[in-house]
Order: structure tokens, then sequence, then C-alpha cells
């Protein structure tokens, strides 16, 4: 008969290690380069050289990025928060590893009076 504790229950050693998100920030929630919008255009800027230093999770947003690709789809692909790929994107930027198109300012609708 298995021990039914807690641990046993939720433990899935096929998973691996859970990291927390700060931690992959290293406790950051600002961009070191700049704000990113959400919709804002990712893509590689580099050459073939993978620069030394960076994290798993940069090298993996450089490889998703060869081809232009929205900050929130970058998200969705790597299932982490929104704000830590703000920041991750943003060592990159900062690096000039990434290029950033921001979306063009949407216009400012004007009410008109009759």
């Amino acid at each position: 008969m298995s021990d039914n504790s807690p641990e046993e229950r939720w433990l899935d050693e096929d998973a691996g290690p859970i990291v927390p998100a700060y931690l992959l920030t290293r406790g950051r929630t600002v961009p070191a380069s700049e704000a990113i919008d959400l919709i804002a255009v990712i893509i590689t800027s580099g050459g073939l050289t993978t620069p030394r230093g960076l994290d798993p999770e940069h090298l993996i947003i450089l490889q998703k990025c060869t081809q232009p690709t929205r900050l929130v789809d970058v998200a969705a692909e790597l299932n982490l928060p929104i704000g830590v790929i703000r920041v991750l994107v943003g060592d990159l930027h900062a690096r000039q590893l990434v290029q950033v198109e921001h979306p063009p300012p949407r216009p400012t609708r004007r009410c008109c009076s009759r």
C-alpha cells in the first residue's frame, strides 16, 4: 500500500524542478531598457553566434523570435507571466540582441457636438 502523504500525491518527478518566476528575473519587475507594450513585435537582431552569460530563458526567446513575434505570443509559448517576459526581453534589448517594434499610437477619438 502506498503512502498517501500530501508530498507523494503532489510530487511529479517527471515535471522537473519548479522555479518561481521572480527567480528568472532576479526579483526585477521592470525591463532594463524601456517599457514594452503587450503587442510589441520582437525579432532577434543578432548574428548566428550565441552570446555568453545568458540564462536558458533568454536563449529560448532568441530562438523563438527569429521571425517577428508579438511579446504576448512569446509569453504564451513559454507559459510564463507577461511581466517576466517583459523583463527578459528588456535584458535582450539592452544588449542589442533583439529589436522591439512598438505598435503605432492609437488615434485619439474626438467627440463632435452638433
